[in-house]
């Protein structure tokens, strides 16, 4: 297990120190497409960038499935620029401010150059006192690259729409879990990666795409399209959830170690009740920690993917993550490790009697 753990963290490492915004995942799909390279899968694109992967030699009857886990991350993008050459920014994704304030800024310019700054705070000692036990607003945040006057910031390209990201170290801690930042969703994608590698010289009974979707964070996008292109029988968003075992977290069943969380619903979906009895069935059958929960809060691609095809099968399989949306995400190998021994089995039974006799509404 622990040569897994280390491979299982190498991977979302590699993906983890990408900056992938919403809408700037490409070096996110070359990661992937180089980490994923055999003549056994091919890709093609949809009209907004995500990226669908398959076997050269898919099966051309059987139900067809959808494993979906979104690309990108949440950051900003640059709103104005002050006089004093500070930048006011316009959110991309739900972030709390406060999570943000005093950690290192990474901005991009018009041709890409890459300029490091801090998410600035007014400091406790000249901060009006009324304001001490107030939380931060996003009118409150900006962004100091040192840049001396507005001029300065423009002559070095800094524009309107300048992307902004996290950052944050990558480490692994307790020997399983590993931190680092925009873990929600490479996480996932290091599952889809893991999953397509597991599969690819294996010979499946369904029709199965795998997709990297863009703009989840902003709705579900990547999502939208890419299940028009496919029209699935069988949806699987991937996709991280919140973990309530930190102090002062509301009482909830995700945490981390416990293995893959499936979600029977959330603000956009209620789960297909028969794939969660399939899957449920499936982990029991194979010793695979496998439990159900609601979510509290949030959404995922599975709002889209259940529209696709007139009406799809779907679920979203979650990775418990501690943090969310700030620099720093953890989460546990284990749960990663099992969600992809779910998702493969799954793929290695599923056909189309499975389907019709378990899945499908007759």
């Amino acid at each position: 297990m622990k040569k897994e753990i280390n491979n299982m963290y190498e991977t979302v490492k590699k993906y983890c120190s990408i900056d992938g915004l919403s809408r700037y995942e490409e070096k996110v799909v070359d990661e992937l497409k180089k980490l994923t390279n055999d003549k056994k899968i091919q890709y093609e694109r949809d009209g907004i960038g995500s990226i669908i992967l398959f076997q050269s030699d898919k099966p051309k009857s059987g139900p067809v499935i959808q494993i979906a886990a979104h690309m990108d991350e949440v950051g900003f993008i640059v709103q104005d620029i002050t006089d004093k050459g500070q930048l006011r920014l316009s959110m991309i994704g739900g972030i709390w401010p406060l999570t943000v304030i005093g950690t290192k800024a990474i901005v991009y310019n018009a041709e890409g150059k890459k300029y490091e700054g801090v998410f600035g705070h007014t400091s406790i000692h000249i901060l009006e006192l009324e304001k001490r036990n107030k939380v931060p607003e996003l009118k409150d945040l900006y962004i100091d690259l040192g840049f001396k006057s507005k001029k300065e910031a423009e002559d070095n390209l800094i524009e309107i729409g300048s992307r902004v990201c996290l950052t944050g170290d990558c480490f692994l801690m307790n020997n399983e879990y590993a931190v680092a930042k925009a873990m929600d969703n490479r996480a996932g994608i290091a599952v889809l990666e893991e999953i397509i590698n597991r599969i690819k010289n294996k010979k499946l009974k369904s029709q199965v795409y795998f997709v990297g979707t863009v703009q989840e964070e902003v709705g579900t996008r990547g999502a939208k399209t890419s299940v028009q292109k496919i029209k699935p029988n069988i949806a699987i968003a991937l996709d991280t959830c919140a973990s309530h075992d930190t102090y002062q977290a509301i009482p909830g069943i995700q945490e981390l170690g416990k293995g893959v969380a499936l979600r029977i619903k959330d603000m956009g979906t209620l789960m297909d009740p028969k794939l969660i009895d399939y899957l449920m069935k499936l982990g029991k059958e194979y010793n695979i920690p496998v439990y159900k929960y609601v979510a509290q809060g949030g959404g995922t691609d599975a709002a889209e993917l259940q529209y696709g095809n007139g009406g799809t099968a779907t679920i979203t399989i979650s990775l418990p993550q501690r943090y969310l949306h700030s620099p720093l995400g953890v989460c546990s190998m284990k749960d990663l490790i099992a969600a992809a021994d779910l998702i493969e089995k799954f793929l290695l039974k599923i056909d189309q009697k499975e389907f019709d006799k378990y899945i499908k509404y007759n």
